[in-house]
């Protein structure tokens, strides 16, 4: 009886193991049911039953009753190799990048099925008079409802995609959960500005506490959806800071996203992640360039067993699950859409919820770019070829490496640095960031300049942002020429673009921004959704060049020692002071030197 036993339990691991092949279509409920017991069923039979039974059936056999039976032996040896090889997958799992994964994975598989056919043709051989018949096959048939979408404002257009059209913060697994399987590229994000765009970013926390005190509390979503999309999908009406205990949490200083980290241990996913997480941008199934959230996010992802599990075991043995078959994992957390810019533009295209003008058009600028060329690959880049691509030494080096630890060696990683305009906040953290954002805002422009009649021209070229220059909120974006112009005798006879004593720009300095106006044609200042009109936009569209002229005075001693600087600050003063007053150990935003260009003129 208990050969008989074996004899079955053997036969359901190895159809529990073959309905897990694609070829079979298996339903993901059905799947994640099979999957783990697949492996906990050959865990208990290989740890309670085949040990002793093996071993006293070779002695019997072998030893007692003198029979050396070949396929015995290769049915042993069979066995030995898909054990070892179902254990190197769930112990240490089949990334892509590990060889000894790829072979663990086809030794188990193909293995699965000498091993059965040795297994039948044993028994027969040992009693053909009495072949048993061994059947045992369970299918787990699950009809999937049909998906519904929720609209979550009418300020926003996320919408959530379930299937019952109700979801839980538990629903949004936290991205420290990635952390353990992609470790680099958690790294990079938890410093990023996405990362902290929300509840530690605290240019963000007055504008939307300012929005809300303004245009009434509802009025928080617009900002919320593209901001913080968990915290508004779940209701909450505001975005709040991260807490330490009952303490306002560091975290625009702390590096790696401690607070965060801390605060999963503790709370789990019961307590929602702010901010643009993993889920966030890697379970959107459909966006467009409409702007404002304009993406589906589905909430009804096909989750591994345990993998919501609260427990440290649940969690590991989830992480088993994944690591042993990643390929649902893989396709539930990428998508060709996250190559195409669109995917970008559903936040970095940005309308007025109520009167529908146009506030950022990052997207629509790139579209109309000669940077949009999908017909000729060498010239065509998309959003990730510039802003996702590694940089060295003030160039594009595309990263050598992998994006989840062991996995396959990949030629060019698309980092998770987020490279911007922003270098400042995430440089409070992590200089490496800096330096990446730092390094794109290089690339941007050329400077050249002349003197012709007594009038000094300054050109400035849009040559590698594939929109305008500067871009996104420019508003509140600081590009702008610093000019000094030296006689013969070293004393300066003309400047433009320096600070003055409270740390603004001097009045008739040339910056390349967009000023907006009210209905009565005022500059909005800090309220930009009061924005009516356009009082100017001096900005750089892609491949363009602009250029400014500067009347010198007339007896000027030449020759002349002209020197340009196309500086950078990510917010202008007046912005920085209104946020100092509820967060004054803010620093200043550094003004940054992009580039500098010396001549002398006889």
């Amino acid at each position: 009886m208990r050969r008989f036993f074996v004899k079955v339990l053997v036969l359901v691991m190895f159809i529990s193991g073959m309905l897990q092949l694609k070829l079979l279509g298996l339903s993901w409920e059905s799947f994640k049911i099979i999957q783990p017991l697949h492996i906990v069923s050959s865990l208990l039979i290989m740890l309670f039953f085949m040990d002793s039974f093996i071993y006293k059936h070779i002695r019997r056999y072998y030893f007692v009753k003198k029979i050396n039976s070949v396929d015995g032996w290769l049915l042993l040896c069979a066995f030995v190799l898909v054990t070892l090889s179902g254990l190197y997958l769930f112990l240490v799992g089949n990334t892509g990048g590990d060889s000894l994964g790829i072979l663990s994975f086809n030794l188990h598989l193909f293995g699965s099925f000498v091993l059965l056919a040795l297994f039948l043709w044993h028994i027969f051989m040992s009693k053909r008079q009495n072949m048993q018949p061994l059947i045992a096959l369970f299918f787990f048939i699950t009809a999937y409802p049909s998906l519904s979408y929720s609209k979550i404002t009418e300020l926003s257009l996320l919408e959530i995609e379930t299937k019952t059209g109700k979801y839980h913060s538990e629903d949004w697994s936290s991205s420290a959960k990635c952390k353990s399987c992609h470790s680099e590229i958690f790294e990079q994000w938890s410093n990023s500005n996405h990362k902290h765009i929300a509840g530690s970013n605290p240019y963000y926390m007055v504008m939307e506490t300012l929005a809300g005190e303004v245009e009434g509390q509802e009025f928080r979503k617009w900002c919320m959806s593209c901001h913080n999309p968990s915290a508004l999908s779940l209701g909450h009406p505001k975005t709040t800071h991260a807490m330490d205990d009952n303490i306002v949490s560091a975290e625009m200083f702390e590096k790696s996203a401690k607070t965060f980290q801390d605060d999963f241990k503790e709370h789990g996913n019961f307590r929602v992640e702010e901010g643009v997480s993993c889920i966030t941008c890697h379970q959107i199934t459909d966006a467009s360039s409409k702007g404002n959230a304009s993406f589906k996010l589905s909430l009804e992802r096909q989750k591994y067993a345990f993998e919501d599990s609260t427990s440290d075991l649940g969690r590991w043995f989830s992480e088993k699950l994944i690591n042993s078959n990643p390929d649902v994992h893989k396709k539930s957390y990428s998508k060709e859409l996250y190559k195409e810019s669109r995917y970008c533009a559903s936040c970095h295209d940005e309308f007025h919820p109520q009167n529908g003008i146009k506030i950022v058009s990052t997207f629509k600028e790139w579209e109309k770019s000669p940077f949009n060329n999908p017909k000729d690959k060498s010239k065509h880049k998309s959003c990730i070829d510039c802003h996702m691509t590694y940089l060295q030494d003030g160039k594009f080096a595309p990263l050598k490496g992998t994006s989840t630890d062991g996995g396959v060696l990949k030629d060019d990683v698309k980092v998770h640095y987020f490279a911007g305009s922003n270098h400042f906040l995430s440089g409070l953290r992590d200089k490496e960031h800096e330096e990446q954002t730092l390094w794109l805002l290089r690339t941007s422009a050329k400077l050249d300049m002349d003197i012709k009649e007594g009038v000094l021209e300054v050109g400035v070229k849009n040559v590698g942002a594939g929109h305008h220059l500067p871009t996104g909120v420019a508003d509140f974006r600081e590009l702008w020429l610093d000019v000094d112009v030296k006689d013969k005798n070293g004393a300066v006879v003309f400047s433009s673009g320096k600070l003055k004593k409270d740390g603004n720009i001097e009045d008739g300095s040339r910056l390349f921004q967009k000023v907006f106006g009210d209905e009565e044609g005022k500059p909005v200042g800090l309220l930009f959704w009061k924005y009516k009109t356009l009082l100017s936009d001096t900005r750089i569209p892609a491949g363009e060049r602009r250029a400014e002229k500067f009347e010198l005075p007339k007896d000027v001693l030449y020759p002349l020692q002209v020197s340009i600087k196309l500086n950078f600050r990510i917010y202008p003063q007046w912005a920085t002071d209104a946020v100092k007053k509820l967060f004054p150990t803010l620093s200043n935003p550094n003004v940054v030197e992009l580039m500098k260009i010396e001549k002398e003129f006889k």
